[in-house]
């Protein structure tokens, strides 16, 4: 679940753990992100404070507190910018109430310096293990020994201190990564500032003969605990970095997901709880959501992520044990009662490396162990090409405690509950989930957030008593025609039920000027469960200019509650004629099935010809010029891309097993630059052409189709010869 949304970087030696191998360059990262839509954290960003120079101090107050941190951390402001994600990956300073819609990232892996200052909140919202100061003190005591047993356990194995302050009415929560120094001598140097000092100057004076450290108290669970057990998960789900708000779990009810991630901490947990609290957990479990509680503790010794704590070998078995204590009693603290599964977010890894890999299975047997101990039930996320296929290596072998479900990373496309990497007869009752798509924004009820989807058929958290409330959707929505004016085609929709009641859903087809959709929209019965067809047709007016043109498709259940809102592209030419596009997009296969849906969804679009390729050296040579935007259609395509397993001839010359190139999991409306490319490899033929569909559709409109079925998202390159350098194109 990291923050990996591209491929390998220039010339590297690829890295094989994670489903979407990661880039170091700074630049390409930088570059990137504004493409995506997001930006690295930086002093200029909206709502932040001028930084200083390299190695000078910045005094930073609020709410009458006071402190100093290095002048290179920018400042963010929430009030100023409510939308700002709070992150603890990066060097910054938070002040202010997290906002309730942070637009997050759906994955943050990794800690280092930073600090949250806040409003006050109640002892029943403070972190277990945080510390409360006399009235008249703002500043942490120096010193070793001086923090309760609680603090000190949650700093040394969640790198995190939590100090309310009554006087000034904060609470300051400080993370770090490798120098816990610096964030004890934030702490221990900070003060009141201003009124608030002169104005609790008595309350500290009178408070001094008690002027110690106190522990919090943890959260009162019997009166917070919203009573969650251990329930079976089934069916499609989402997880993202930080819990959206209520309003936001509430809207997505309009969504086909009922199961949401929630993270209930770790050393490597790089988001803030955000929303996340009992009662937040008490109002969305009784809307029927269930949840998947997760813990991101050390990470593999090989792991390619920077910036992580990680296994000690040498201490993995105990190092397991001690994180499934930490995660019982944080899922304890927000009232995740006994037997319910909590995964371990485990990324991918280089499984090449024998002893990294050893440590990784005796670091979860010791997780296991130990959940199992406190009364919890053991569940592992990773990559199917490391973790998972590691944990499945030991399946049935009685010397080892393996977890009671999985969680596979492998973004396939396709909702599944199979995987390559685990035999059938392994987890096979009821013990899987599976995710199958990256990082991308989706929109449900009017609300986006950036999420990770999940097809589940495992154990989860729920309130008894609940089931989900499945509501109706598109189940099948439309993409692409061509026609010429004066013309007609048509277009089909598929509306779902629900799954335990009839629907009545509204549709409605939206038509440009010159386009006629009839009928344009209407009322369908659905019955329970089922899926029913309409039919329409799209009319092109004889004078109407050849162009795409781009055609809403919206729905609505009873009572106004709104279903997906998709998209259909119809491409006008006269005579088959090509649509100018405004830049090259280039579908290369290097398989007779994927050409041949490569070849179809040029037509459908009007793409120039010279637009598809089946030549290798002519995909290398474009991607090298960096002024298309390249798709790679099917796996061989994407193998030959990544890898060129084969060996094939190139402009560059490059033998077997190198290539300078890299990829993208996300869609795109542009070119990326030199040496990115998008894949479109799905786990069969039909998933690769629906892929190469949306991707195409995305790049050229800026929309996309059959959000609620398919979603986009490449199956991982192989490094194994397929294919062939040059394939007609038919």
């Amino acid at each position: 679940m990291t923050d990996q949304g591209l491929g390998g970087a220039h010339r590297p030696a690829r890295r094989r753990g994670l489903p979407f191998p990661g880039v170091a360059a700074a630049a390409v990262v930088a570059m990137l992100a504004g493409m995506l839509g997001g930006a690295p954290a930086s002093a200029t960003a909206r709502g932040a404070v001028s930084a200083g120079k390299p190695g000078q101090v910045r005094v930073v107050r609020y709410h009458g507190y006071e402190i100093r941190v290095p002048a290179a951390w920018p400042v963010y402001r929430l009030a100023a910018d409510p939308s700002r994600c709070v992150l603890f990956d990066r060097h910054a300073v938070y002040l202010g109430t997290p906002g309730a819609s942070q637009r997050c990232p759906a994955r943050a892996v990794g800690r280092t310096e930073a600090v949250l200052v806040q409003p006050g909140v109640a002892r029943s919202a403070l972190l277990p293990g945080a510390v409360l100061l006399p009235a008249g003190a703002a500043a942490l005591p120096a010193g070793a020994g001086v923090l309760p047993a609680a603090a000190a356990a949650a700093e040394a194995t969640g790198h995190v201190l939590q100090v309310a302050a009554p006087g000034p009415g904060v609470v300051v929560t400080a993370t770090f990564g490798q120098n816990p120094a610096l964030v004890r001598g934030i702490l221990a140097g900070a003060r009141m500032s201003g009124a608030a000092a002169v104005h609790r100057a008595a309350q500290g004076a009178a408070s001094a003969a008690v002027a110690r450290v106190r522990p919090a108290a943890a959260p009162a669970v019997s009166s917070l605990s919203p009573g969650l057990v251990r329930q079976h998960g089934s069916g499609l789900g989402f997880d993202t970095c930080t819990a959206p708000s209520v309003q936001a779990m509430t809207a997505w009810l309009a969504s086909p997901y009922r199961v949401v991630g929630t993270y209930l901490g770790g050393v490597n947990w790089a988001c803030d709880y955000g929303n996340f609290n009992a009662s937040w957990v008490r109002q969305v479990a009784g809307e029927g959501w269930r949840f998947i509680p997760i813990w991101v503790g050390p990470q593999a010794p090989c792991t390619g992520l920077a910036g992580v704590s990680t296994i000690d070998p040498a201490q993995a078995a105990a190092e397991g044990q001690a994180e499934a204590a930490s995660a019982a009693a944080m899922a304890r603290a927000f009232g995740y009662g006994r037997g319910i599964p909590v995964y371990f977010d485990m990324e991918g890894y280089d499984q090449g490396d024998s002893a990294c890999a050893q440590a990784v299975l005796t670091f979860l047997g010791g997780w296991t162990q130990g959940l199992h101990a406190a009364g919890y039930q053991s569940g592992v996320y990773s990559s199917a090409s490391s973790g998972i296929s590691d944990l499945a290596s030991q399946y049935g072998n009685p010397a080892y405690p393996s977890p009671d479900d999985i969680w596979i990373a492998d973004w396939n496309g396709d909702p599944v509950l199979t995987d390559p990497a685990v035999p059938s007869s392994d987890w096979a009752g009821h013990q899987r989930l599976h995710q199958y798509y990256g990082a991308h924004e989706e929109s449900w009820g009017g609300t986006s957030i950036d999420v990770d989807d999940d097809i589940a058929d495992g154990a989860v958290a729920g309130l008894p008593g609940t089931s989900p409330r499945q509501r109706p959707a598109l189940a099948g929505e439309p993409d692409a025609i061509t026609a010429a004016p004066g013309t007609a085609a048509t277009v089909r929709l598929l509306i779902r039920g629900a799954t335990h009641t009839g629907a009545f859903v509204h549709w409605q087809v939206n038509a440009p000027a010159g386009l006629t959709v009839t009928p344009s929209q209407g009322v369908t019965a659905v019955p329970p469960g089922s899926v029913k067809p309409v039919t329409v047709s799209v009319t092109v007016s004889p004078s109407q200019p050849p162009g795409r043109y781009d055609l809403p498709v919206t729905a609505t259940a009873a009572g106004g509650w709104p279903l997906t809102e998709t998209f259909e592209l119809v491409s006008v030419t006269r005579q088959q004629e090509p649509l100018p596009t405004a830049y090259p997009v280039l579908l290369y296969a290097a398989d007779p099935a994927s050409m041949a849906a490569a070849a179809a969804q040029a037509r459908r679009l009007a793409l120039p010809a010279g637009d598809v390729t089946g030549s290798f050296a002519t995909a290398w040579a474009g991607l090298a010029d960096g002024t298309a935007l390249v798709l790679a259609v099917g796996q061989a395509a994407v193998n030959a891309l990544y890898f060129n397993a084969c060996g094939w001839p190139n402009p560059d010359g490059d033998s077997a097993g190198s290539t300078p190139f890299y990829y993208l999991g996300a869609p795109l409306q542009q070119p990326p630059g030199a040496d990115v490319f998008e894949p479109a490899n799905g786990s069969g033929p039909a998933v690769t052409a629906e892929l190469t569909s949306q991707l195409t559709h995305y790049a050229l409109a800026g929309t996309r189709p059959n959000e609620s079925t398919t979603p986009i998202g490449p199956a991982q390159p192989t490094d194994t010869c397929l294919g062939a350098p040059e394939v007609p194109v038919p």
